[in-house]
């Protein structure tokens, strides 16, 4: 089977044009050269129009191209992110598929039905159908004719000109933006697939077990996989950055004002991220409960033996043999502590690291926020006054 059929990336219409135009030959670096022409094609273009109005370098009382936290963050942060993510989101969970197929999750009777599950994927990926309605949003409110001027009423804007839109808002609203929106919108549907997947999966028939080590009945390696996507969310946490300095910058809005905003998108978009790995929790609690009544039978007849021969060691005095002469401890030890990893199994795959991995990405972006909000000297006394 070829590497292609384990990955979720390799497949759609935007691929077959990468590869038929020769692009994926030839460069063990096709990320970067993407990036790096995609930031020239939406960017470059801007301060060449923009600085024929003269609305590049920052002023007091305009928002020039520069002084737009909104759109350089947007195309000169997060579109090269989710560029240059891709190639390795693309070999975890291309680890992850093969794992499902090597470990010994899915009984090799019901192997067809994974196989079958997986084509039906790859069909789905390689349907050029998907990503045409990609395109199609991402031109969508430009042939709506929406409104892409900045939202900062009363504050003169670089993209508009006496109420009419410059040559510069024009590349914005028809170049910029549709490429942001599609390199966006083919993660969502990425996205989507694996959510797809991980939904029709139990299905298939897992043969789970509650005391695997990684405390999630050996599906912990899925939540691994799934922590790749947080790059959707960093993405987003620069966009929600740059308009929020946007706001606090030329309307004088304060951090504190935007607290409930801010923390709405942290705990949204992380609680988006570990939705898909939900699917599986059905599938986990009956692993779980199935494990505990086994095991709880199965402890009564240990502790009972363990309990019998407590009782005849220590009846029996004139033996010289002790009860730690023999395995038993030990062993009930061993059992117990199987018992208890057992208890301990989580109904999710997802473990508080890779929890971390999926909200730290959307929270750091919105640190600077932090640094326009107060000056330096301030921040340096509030750090010195929590650590004296």
């Amino acid at each position: 089977m070829s590497q292609d059929s384990y990955s979720l990336m390799r497949g759609g219409l935007v691929h077959r044009l990468l590869r038929a135009s020769g692009a994926l030959h030839g460069t063990r670096r096709l990320s970067w050269w993407l990036a790096g022409a995609l930031l020239v094609l939406a960017f470059l273009p801007l301060l060449l129009l923009a600085g024929r109005g003269d609305m590049v370098w920052p002023r007091s009382q305009a928002m020039t191209l520069l002084g737009d936290y909104a759109t350089l963050f947007r195309l000169l942060l997060a579109l090269p992110l989710l560029v240059l993510a891709a190639p390795r989101a693309d070999a975890l969970l291309h680890g992850a598929l093969r794992q499902l197929t090597h470990a010994s999750l899915v009984h090799p009777r019901r192997q067809p039905r994974l196989q079958a599950l997986l084509a039906s994927i790859r069909r789905w990926r390689d349907s050029r159908w998907p990503e045409l309605v990609c395109i199609v949003l991402a031109l969508l409110p430009v042939l709506l004719h929406a409104d892409v001027v900045g939202p900062l009423g009363g504050v003169p804007d670089w993209r508009d000109h006496a109420g009419v839109m410059t040559p510069a808002g024009y590349w914005y609203a028809w170049v910029a933006m549709p490429l942001f929106r599609l390199v966006a919108l083919l993660w969502l549907w990425r996205f989507l697939l694996w959510a797809m997947l991980l939904a029709r999966l139990p299905s298939v028939g897992l043969t789970l077990h509650a005391e695997h080590p990684d405390r999630t009945g050996g599906l912990a390696f899925l939540g691994v996989a799934q922590e790749r996507f947080s790059m959707l969310g960093a993405a987003g946490a620069l966009v929600v950055s740059g308009a929020c300095l946007n706001h606090m910058i030329y309307l004088d809005i304060p951090l504190h004002a935007l607290r409930h905003l801010l923390a709405g998108y942290v705990i949204g978009a992380t609680l988006l991220l570990v939705a898909p790995l939900l699917l599986l929790t059905p599938t986990l609690i009956r692993a779980r409960r199935h494990a505990l009544y086994r095991f709880s039978a199965l402890g009564n007849r240990a502790a009972a033996s363990f309990d019998d021969r407590w009782k005849a060691a220590s009846e029996d005095t004139a033996s010289t043999e002790s009860l730690l002469d023999h395995n038993d401890a030990s062993a009930f030890a061993d059992f117990s502590a199987v018992y208890q990893g057992t208890t301990a199994m989580s109904v999710v795959p997802v473990t508080r690291w890779t929890l971390m991995g999926m909200a730290l990405p959307t929270l750091v972006p919105l640190l600077p926020l932090a640094l326009v909000a107060m000056s330096v000297d301030d921040l340096v006394a509030k750090l010195a006054g929590m650590l004296i």
